[in-house]
């Protein structure tokens, strides 16, 4: 018999089969922790231990792909063929990670859409951390009201124990002079540098010339904007204070102007940029945000992800 196979057998079982500590393990055996240690090693080396790992829906691999390739601090992606709707597993993802990563006394700057305002419901309590959730952007026409930036900071500050800011203000006005009026009132400036200031950035993106866009049933953007976003190419909406089109250049300035909101330059010197999106519709949308600069950390589908890792950045 050939004892030292005999050994490593021994102790792999004890480690991987018996729940042993290494500790138990050398006091049984009758060696050191650390000997324990080195056979296992050799176990593995030897072939004598297989360890199979299942990444069933775990995507680990395309993950730091997009990660290196984008120049992003994090990626995760979840796959949606399966189970719940799509929007609900993305966001449920996107809690969870920022259950993980929220630091204590954080500012996060909040934005709108029917993505963004899922994430709350599937946050668990985390009241310690002294959280502070502000809009991004004012009000939308006569959308839902559950899909404003000031309600879903509300929503959050609600979930996490912490404090929320009201943009008092519509999203969009009638011209450049209503919106100098109305950024110098100070609420509105206080809420506004809160969230220019913040630590983290949670939003969505949206594609505006699609069918039943967010953006289209917000009641906020007229017939003749959406018709110039047409004919500007906008395939990105970020949070409705920029708009790009494919190449990632910013377009409709005409429209962006008259937004109470912070401005771009602002959005991407926010520190933890973290972008939730999902759909086969926001491809090229998310893949020109990411070429804009505007995203640090991305939580999306395996149908963008999957677009992403093929296509030339």
């Amino acid at each position: 018999m050939d004892m030292n196979r005999r050994m490593l057998v021994q102790v792999s079982k004890m480690y991987y089969e018996d729940d042993m500590t290494q500790q138990q393990i050398a006091e049984r055996v009758n060696v050191s922790r650390m000997k324990v240690s080195r056979l296992l090693q050799k176990a593995k080396d030897e072939g004598i231990v297989h360890i199979a790992i299942n990444y069933a829906g775990i995507y680990l691999e395309l993950e730091k792909r997009i990660c290196q390739k984008y120049q992003l601090k994090d990626v995760v992606i979840v796959d949606t063929s399966l189970g719940a709707a799509a929007k609900e597993q993305v966001a449920a993802a996107a809690a969870y990670y920022l259950e993980l990563c929220l630091k204590k006394d954080a500012t996060i700057a909040v934005g709108w859409g029917t993505t963004i305002r899922q994430i709350p419901q599937y946050i668990h309590s985390i009241n310690s951390r002294n959280l502070i959730f502000s809009p991004i952007i004012g009000g939308h026409g006569q959308s839902e009201l559950d899909m404003h930036a000031t309600m879903i900071a509300a929503n959050f500050a609600k979930k996490t124990g912490g404090k929320s800011l009201s943009l008092n203000a519509p999203a969009l006005v009638a011209d450049k002079g209503e919106k100098n009026i109305l950024i110098r009132d100070g609420q509105i400036k206080d809420v506004l540098d809160c969230s220019a200031n913040a630590d983290y950035a949670v939003f969505s993106l949206g594609n505006p010339v699609v069918q039943d866009s967010s953006i289209s049933k917000s009641g906020y953007i007229s017939e003749d904007d959406l018709e110039d976003l047409k004919k500007a190419g906008a395939i990105c909406d970020v949070v409705s204070l920029t708009f790009l089109n494919e190449a990632a250049e910013v377009c409709c300035k005409n429209i962006t102007d008259r937004c109470i909101s912070i401005n771009p330059s602002q959005l991407k010197a926010i520190p933890g940029k973290i972008c939730v999106v999902e759909s086969e519709e926001k491809k090229k949308t998310t893949k020109a945000a990411l070429k804009g600069g505007f995203i640090d950390v991305l939580i999306t589908d395996l149908v963008i992800a999957e677009y992403l890792d093929t296509e030339m950045v």
